[in-house]
C-alpha cells in the first residue's frame, strides 16, 4: 500500500509540473528524478571481443541523471528530459556531496533558483539507497533550498524498496544505446557517444562542481537523528523546519532543524555564511595503481591516434613509488592470507582426525 501510494504521490506531482509548465515561475510546479545510472568503463571494447583487456582494470565513468518531467522541446511538446552529468573516478565519486553538489548545477543551469522571483513549488523524486541519497547531506539539501528563499515549498520524495520504477530507468536505456556498440578510448569520444538522444544532455562534471554541502549543513542544521530510515518525505517551506511523513497515508510531524544561533538570521546574513562556509570538495584523485595499468595495460592495445591522450600518460615517478609499494602490500597480503587459510585447514584436519581419540582418552582417565 505504501508503494503504491508513494508511487500516485510521484505520479501527481509529474502531472502538477506539466499542467503549470507555461506559467509564471512563482506559479509553477518542478519535479525531478535523481538516479545513479550502472557504472560504465573507459576504454571500452564493446564492439569486439575484449581479449586479454577483460582482466584489466579500466577507468570507472560515474553519471547521475536529474530527470526534468516538465521539460518543454523546440516542437512545443512536454515530456521527460534527462540532465546526465557524467565524469570519471578521477575527479569524484558517488557520494551525498556529489548528488547535492550536481542537482545544485542542473538547477542553476536551468535558471530556476532565481533571486528575483520565488517559485512555488519544488519537487525531488529518489530511491532509497542511503549511500547516495537517502542521509543527511540530502535531506537538509531541501531545508537549505527553502532557506535562501528560492521556493515557497520543496519536498524530497523517496519511494520504497523494491518499487522504486522511475523515468530515470527508462532513460538511462536511452544514454548508452551507441555506448553499447562502440570501442571507445576518451572521454570526449564517451560524450559524443552518450549525446546521441534528443531527451538527453550529457554535461560533463569537473573537480571544482563538486563542494562539501555536508560541512555546510553540519555548520547551519542539526542531524536528524532516528528519523531518515522509516520516514519518505521529507518537507520543509521556510528553511528552519522539516516536516516528515513514513508516507501519504501517515501523519506527518514537524522536526526543528536548523540550530538555534541561526535563527534570526537576515536572507542577507544566511548567504554571505553560506559562501564562506562552503568550500570544493577534496578528493585524492583515481588509485594510482588503475593509473599506472592505463598507461602499462591499455595503451597498448589503444589505437595509436589515441595513446596520446592524457588518460594514457606515462605515470610520475611518485605514482609509480606508490605502485611499487602497493604491490609490495597486495603480496605481502595475499601471503598472510594463504597462511591464515593453511593454519585453518590444518587445524580442522587435526581435530577430524584426532579429535575423536582424544575424547575417548579423557573418557577413560575419567
Amino acid at each position: 500500500k505504501m508503494a503504491r501510494a508513494q508511487q500516485k504521490l510521484y505520479q501527481d506531482k509529474v502531472e502538477a509540473a506539466q499542467r503549470t509548465v507555461d506559467r509564471p515561475h512563482s506559479e509553477r510546479t518542478y519535479t525531478f528524478v535523481v538516479d545513479y545510472g550502472q557504472n560504465m568503463s573507459l576504454p571500452v571494447f564493446n564492439s569486439e571481443q575484449p581479449g586479454a583487456t577483460y582482466y584489466f582494470s579500466p577507468m570507472t565513468v560515474n553519471n547521475l541523471g536529474v530527470v526534468n518531467h516538465a521539460h518543454k522541446y523546440d516542437d512545443g511538446k512536454v515530456g521527460e528530459h534527462m540532465h546526465c552529468h557524467v565524469y570519471t573516478d578521477a575527479v569524484g565519486k558517488k557520494g551525498a556531496n556529489n548528488v547535492a553538489s550536481l542537482i545544485m548545477k542542473t538547477l542553476r543551469h536551468l535558471n530556476i533558483l532565481r533571486d528575483d522571483s520565488v517559485g512555488s513549488e519544488l519537487n525531488i523524486v529518489f530511491d532509497n539507497c542511503t549511500g547516495q541519497n537517502k542521509n543527511n547531506t540530502v535531506l537538509r539539501l531541501a531545508a537549505w533550498i527553502a532557506k535562501l528563499g528560492y521556493f515557497l515549498e520543496v519536498n524530497f520524495i523517496f519511494l520504497i524498496v523494491g518499487h522504486t520504477k522511475n523515468a530515470a530507468d527508462r532513460l538511462f536505456n536511452s544514454l548508452k544505446v551507441q555506448y553499447r556498440k562502440k570501442n571507445l578510448f576518451t572521454f570526449n569520444q564517451l560524450v559524443e557517444a552518450l549525446g546521441t538522444s534528443r531527451t538527453i544532455t550529457i554535461h560533463p562534471a569537473v573537480s571544482e562542481d563538486f563542494l562539501d554541502y555536508g560541512d555546510l549543513f553540519d555548520f547551519f542544521y542539526k542531524k536528524l537523528v532516528c528519523q531518515i530510515k522509516q520516514n519518505h518525505i521529507f518537507s520543509s517551506t521556510d528553511g528552519s523546519e522539516m516536516v516528515l511523513r513514513e508516507s501519504v497515508l501517515h501523519q506527518e510531524f514537524t522536526y526543528p532543524i536548523l540550530k538555534k544561533d541561526f535563527k534570526y538570521l537576515t536572507h542577507r546574513e544566511v548567504i554571505e555564511h553560506g559562501n564562506e562556509e562552503l568550500r570544493m570538495l577534496e578528493w585524492q584523485g583515481i588509485n594510482p595503481y588503475k593509473v599506472y595499468e592505463l598507461f602499462k595495460n591499455f595503451r597498448p592495445f589503444v589505437p595509436v591516434e589515441f595513446q596520446s591522450d592524457p588518460m594514457y600518460a606515462e605515470p610520475s615517478p611518485e605514482v609509480l613509488a606508490k605502485v611499487k609499494a602497493e604491490k609490495v602490500d597486495r603480496k605481502e597480503f595475499r601471503a598472510t592470507l594463504k597462511r591464515k587459510k593453511y593454519d585453518r585447514t590444518k587445524e580442522q584436519l587435526e581435530t577430524v582426525a584426532f579429535g575423536d581419540d582424544e575424547d575417548e582418552a579423557d573418557g577413560a582417565v575419567m
